[in-house]
């Protein structure tokens, strides 16, 4: 379970941060916002997918993430 809560944390500061650029009306290029939007459809799929016990979209999902930049611990 602790890679369920690990990518819970993770969805969860990237929607949080999203919120916040939305709340102090940062100005961002559209990429920039598009990917973190990205990022968090990522996780999303990925919890899905370790709930459903689709172990190989769960892989894609987790080796996409990390080529994204972001740090996994298994």
């Amino acid at each position: 379970m602790k890679l369920r809560e690990e990518l819970e944390v993770l969805e969860e500061r990237i929607r949080m941060k999203i919120r916040r650029i939305g709340l102090t009306n940062q100005k961002l290029p559209y990429e920039r916002l598009s990917k973190g939007r990205q990022l968090k459809e990522l996780c999303l799929a990925a919890i899905s997918y370790l709930d459903a016990g689709e172990e190989i979209k769960l892989q894609e999902c987790l080796r996409s993430l990390r080529e994204k930049g972001i740090k996994i611990e298994l």
